[in-house]
């Protein structure tokens, strides 16, 4: 039984606004007979009625159960259609909140609700696709090839920072598989990787491979014991980073996916992450992807049935429960995925940091900028700022805090950004995945999008972003500051109350206000658990989620690095 309590411990998914558009395909009688189909069905713009607003949330989902919240009060639920269950069932749901029950895990579910307003008018919503929790553990296991700034854990830390582990860890999760492996990948030069994928053949594991036509791919041009279905078309590219391994097995399905191509190159030395993630509803979902590119669900691709880029149809679940972690997950370009990642930033209320290899997406570009006057701290390091398109000029200009990748001969190829890693009020997010902040990587190209609603994992990416920052723009580097501990307070800034009960003021008003000033929050071990860029005025400090104790405001400023002492007691 969900409690009223309960219920705003939920995330919330938004059916009918930011974060999915339902397709309402046409108006029947509310009994109509409705078949259960293999997908959307493939329409034209101009036949599609979309209706944006907050319509209905998906308030919890649970192995076995759905939760529902109609925000309409101007219309009842009368029916409900699900497809893998009976037939129409007959209500008259007048409260806000409905459910469906007797579902099974990791399954996924086309709902069709039909509707009944209070002018008697009658509509019906098809086939919104959503997936039951699993019965899998939801570990996700975050794996960097590039250092990373402990100082910033707040206990969560990357399994590790090493290209050879994170090769050995794909080709570790290759050798375990016992049913099924699904490979995405747009461009493979190592041998190893595909002779383990060989070796699992060989054994009797299903192995399915889709590529890139246009690369070289030259680990593939050996004796092969699986099928390789390319992309070859002059639309896009097909430009997934991703494995699927024992779907079936709600124990052993992993997700491996990120923004590592699987060459020597980007394993080893450019800026790159994978997820490991141990959930087989997300397994599902990627297997559906994976599916619609195959054309088949048998170890033979079908071509004629293969669908590729703006083929593609929307028709995968949007929202999922990973573990206790809520995430989104997109594909492109079917799913207008930038609107998401727009739509996330739009949700920032502290800060957002961004490593990217390319920005050429205008609307991205406008959303950040948006949040920068706001008031929002935002960082950002691109590598390809020359790129045809780049936004990093129009960045600039609007003097958002962004600046090239300044190592040399290393790619920035991370298509990351971090949410509100520290804040106090929300709930931090990574989006990360395959999908750079481009115009093909939203309507042309094969990618996949991941949204995690996680503190720790936000929390692991800033100590990737941090390290990068450090590299590239040294003289903002929040990292290792000497500390005169002699110096308390004085003339430059003051802090109260002090002690506080976890909201507490900076008064800056008599710094130079033309100076650059930092601002730090560090616990008594030193790890720093907030940080500000550019702070030239009075500011606020949330630190109501933080535990009562000894806490340390650090500012550096042209005027030296000063500190003072904090007490937080409630």
């Amino acid at each position: 039984m969900i409690t009223e309590k309960s219920m705003v411990e939920l995330f919330i998914y938004k059916i009918m606004g930011r974060s999915l558009l339902l397709k309402l395909l046409l108006i029947l009688p509310i009994f109509a007979v409705l078949e259960c189909p293999e997908g959307f069905t493939q329409q034209s713009p101009a036949e599609r009625n979309f209706k944006i607003g907050n319509q209905l949330q998906l308030e919890n989902i649970q192995s076995g159960s759905i939760h529902f919240r109609n925000l309409d009060d101007n219309r009842a639920l009368k029916a409900i259609h699900v497809c893998k269950m009976d037939e129409w069932q007959e209500m008259d749901q007048r409260s806000s909140l409905f459910q469906i029950d007797n579902l099974e895990p990791a399954t996924v579910y086309r709902t069709s609700l039909a509707w009944e307003h209070l002018d008697g008018s009658r509509d019906t919503s098809f086939h919104l696709p959503v997936i039951t929790r699993s019965n899998s553990s939801g570990e996700i296991l975050v794996y960097f090839n590039s250092s990373v700034e402990t100082e910033f854990s707040n206990g969560a830390m990357a399994v590790s920072t090493s290209g050879t582990v994170l090769r050995n860890t794909i080709i570790e999760k290759i050798d375990q598989a016992s049913t099924s492996i699904d490979v995405a990948a747009y461009n493979n030069n190592r041998s190893e990787i595909v002779q383990a994928l060989n070796n699992a053949a060989n054994r009797g594991v299903r192995v399915r491979y889709v590529a890139e036509g246009e690369n070289a791919n030259t680990a593939l041009n050996t004796s092969l014991a699986f099928q390789v279905l390319e992309r070859n078309d002059d639309d896009g590219i097909m430009h997934h980073k991703f494995l699927v391994i024992d779907v079936e097995d709600a124990e052993n399905s992993w997700v491996i996916a990120g923004s590592t191509n699987l060459t020597t190159q980007q394993i080893a030395t450019d800026n790159n992450h994978m997820l490991f993630i141990q959930d087989q509803s997300l397994a599902v979902v990627y297997e559906m992807e994976f599916e619609e590119m195959w054309g088949s669900n048998t170890s033979t691709p079908n071509p004629s049935q293969s669908r590729f880029g703006a083929n593609k149809r929307d028709n995968t679940p949007h929202w999922l429960m990973v573990g206790d972690v809520p995430v989104q997950s997109y594909f492109s370009p079917s799913d207008n995925t930038a609107f998401h990642i727009s739509a996330t930033l739009q949700e920032a209320e502290e800060n957002i940091s961004f490593a990217l290899l390319l920005f050429t997406h205008n609307p991205l570009a406008e959303t950040i900028i948006q949040k920068h006057f706001q008031g929002l701290n935002v960082r950002g390091l691109i590598n390809d700022i020359d790129a045809s398109g780049t936004r990093y000029p129009k960045l600039k200009s609007n003097n958002i805090n962004v600046h090239p990748n300044g190592v040399s001969g290393v790619q920035l190829h991370h298509k990351y950004a971090i949410i509100d890693a520290d804040a106090a009020t929300t709930q931090p997010k990574v989006i990360t995945g395959s999908h750079n902040w481009t115009n093909r990587a939203n309507n042309h190209n094969d990618e996949n999008t991941l949204i995690i609603h996680s503190t720790d994992i936000a929390n692991i990416f800033r100590q990737e972003f941090e390290a990068r920052w450090c590299e590239s723009v040294s003289e903002q580097c929040l990292v290792s500051y000497t500390i005169d501990n002699r110096k308390v307070t004085g003339p430059y800034f003051t802090v109260f109350p002090n002690p506080g009960n976890g909201r507490i003021q900076v008064d800056l008003k008599d710094m130079n206000a033309t100076a650059l000033n930092s601002l730090l929050v560090l616990d008594q071990l030193g790890r720093i658990i907030k940080g500000k860029m550019n702070v030239s005025e009075s500011l606020k400090l949330d630190m109501t989620n933080f535990p009562d104790g000894l806490y340390h405001v650090v500012i550096k400023s042209d005027q030296g690095v000063h500190q003072v002492p904090v007490i937080i007691a409630r």
